[in-house]
């Protein structure tokens, strides 16, 4: 993926995710299913981002046919995750050492995979939790 579709992806989310409240809020509202693309343009992985949302990509389909937006949980998800990936870009320079890195037992998370956790929300700000103390060298 270029830098530039990363960046211009984040853009478009960028005041959704400024805090925790912030994505809260947002996913209350519900975000277009059309963020599933974005995100798998992020990580990759098509099949494994329909098994998060819960979703078939027939449905997933639907979505965008009809413009139906996410459920706030599958909204959330999919905001944190592209909140995970800015600041995992950002603390390991490019995507392919990020992803590399959630694919493997991560030490401060008890040895789970990052990629492993990031089905559910708790699951996703353990991995948060994680690049923060990696990027404020708190590892031990």
């Amino acid at each position: 993926m270029e830098v530039n579709e990363a960046q211009a992806i984040y853009g478009r989310y960028k005041s959704k995710i400024s805090d925790p409240a912030t994505i809260v809020f947002a996913a209350q509202k519900g975000i277009s299913a059309n963020i599933f693309d974005d995100v798998v343009k992020l990580f990759g992985n098509n099949d494994y981002m329909a098994e998060i949302v819960e979703l078939t990509h027939k449905t997933i389909n639907k979505y965008r046919l009809n413009k139906t937006k996410f459920s706030p949980i599958r909204s959330e998800i999919m905001l944190k995750l592209i909140a995970l990936y800015h600041q995992g870009v950002g603390i390991f320079g490019e995507r392919d050492a990020f992803i590399s890195w959630l694919s493997k037992p991560a030490f401060g998370i008890n040895g789970h995979v990052p990629f492993d956790l990031v089905k559910t929300s708790d699951g996703i700000d353990l991995v948060t939790e994680e690049l923060d103390r990696i990027q404020y060298g708190d590892t031990a």
